[in-house]
């Protein structure tokens, strides 16, 4: 039987529609957190800049286009321009509404300047939701790869924002930058065909029972995608695994990796555990897909048992792909051999690309990797 025949009869199994009648908007404002660790910034804007202190809502300063302002910690307050201001937050526009750079890069929207802890700065993008996604996308998938499979990434991106927004509406950042978010880069993520992706897909998300999804994604799925519940407990029912046959073609469906077993004890010291000479590493319990969810460390001061996440996450994301994975203790080593590249949940994008490929749309896309979410647009 075809995959599109099983797709077919896959969604007449299902009782909830797919597009549905029109969701409220709300917000479609974003704040995202771009810089929390330095002690200083430039900013500029080919037309000027106009600084707001954000407390006392009144204009500090409005400077010409030229050279950047220079924007400091300092206690109290903050320093501006060489000068010392009383402000705990500002907020930093460009004159005729055009394109920030801070620090070299250009952003889209303002920027709000915050004192944050031990001497550092969080400066805070605020910008419309779609011009966000499209400073997402470049970074999250590639331009090149067709554009249904881009569609659908716009999609989940757009999606899994906006439920962080609706989770924090009041927090001073909803988003950060990074992969603990989605890695955001503004007008430097952005491409031509990404961004044609983004505005076909204008306000289209992901809902369940009338409420926005975190729709997860991750890069590759090994085979089998993830109950949702598997990774991070909780009520995700509607966030389950399905086999994957379309991502075969990509780099990190199956992956080998050896470490020394000194190497993995000093790791875990290094996060707190007391852990003797380790001599074996066995899996207790695997989730419906094969991941491991808890193994056994056995050592010589005893026995240790983590979650199969926490071991990947002390011995790197990047180097332990994903917890399907089987090991093997022998001479010294341990050998890992795994399948798939990231948490597993939600949305496999090598499975996009390769179900883009085989002539599936970018809503066939999203209904198989979430059967039970519904497509909206937001008002």
């Amino acid at each position: 039987m075809s995959g599109r025949r099983l797709l077919a009869l896959l969604w007449l199994s299902l009782a909830l529609p797919w597009f549905s009648p029109h969701l409220a908007q709300g917000s479609l404002t974003v704040r995202v957190l771009i810089k929390e660790e330095n002690p200083r910034l430039e900013v500029s804007a080919e037309e000027g800049l106009s600084v707001v202190e954000i407390d006392a809502q009144k204009v500090i300063e409005v400077r010409p286009g030229g050279g950047p302002l220079v924007i400091a910690f300092h206690a109290p307050g903050l320093v501006m321009g060489g000068r010392r201001i009383p402000a705990e937050a500002l907020e930093v526009r460009a004159v005729g509404g055009g394109p920030l750079k801070i620090d070299g890069r250009s952003y889209r929207g303002f920027v709000e300047v915050r004192k944050g802890k031990e001497g550092k700065l969080l400066v805070i993008n605020v910008l419309d939701l779609e011009d966000y996604i499209q400073g997402v996308m470049k970074e999250e998938i590639s331009p090149r790869w067709p554009l249904e499979a881009m569609k659908a990434q716009a999609v989940v991106a757009r999606t899994y924002a906006l439920y962080q927004v609706r989770q924090n509406p009041g927090a001073p950042f909803h988003l950060r930058a990074t992969t603990a978010s989605q890695v955001y880069i503004g007008l430097d993520g952005e491409d031509s065909r990404s961004n044609l992706a983004v505005r076909e897909t204008v306000g289209l998300i992901l809902i369940y029972q009338g409420k926005v999804i975190p729709a997860f994604y991750h890069a590759c799925s090994g085979g089998h995608t993830e109950d949702a519940s598997d990774v991070w407990g909780g009520d995700f029912s509607y966030l389950v695994g399905v086999a994957d046959g379309y991502c075969t073609e990509s780099p990190h469906l199956t992956w080998e990796v050896t470490i020394e077993i000194p190497e993995i004890r000093r790791a875990l010291l290094r996060e707190g555990y007391v852990v003797g000479d380790i001599y074996a590493l066995e899996p207790l319990e695997r989730s419906r897909s094969g991941r491991i969810k808890r193994l056994r460390i056995r050592h010589s001061f005893g026995v240790l048992e983590l979650e199969g996440k926490r071991l990947r996450q002390i011995l790197g994301n990047d180097l332990i792909r994903s917890t399907s994975f089987t090991v093997t203790v022998s001479e010294g080593v341990v050998k890992f051999q795994g399948k798939g590249w990231g948490h597993g949940v939600g949305l496999c994008q090598w499975g996009a690309k390769g179900m883009a490929e085989r002539a599936y749309n970018f809503e066939e896309i999203l209904k198989y990797y979430y059967p039970l979410a519904e497509l909206k647009r937001l008002e």
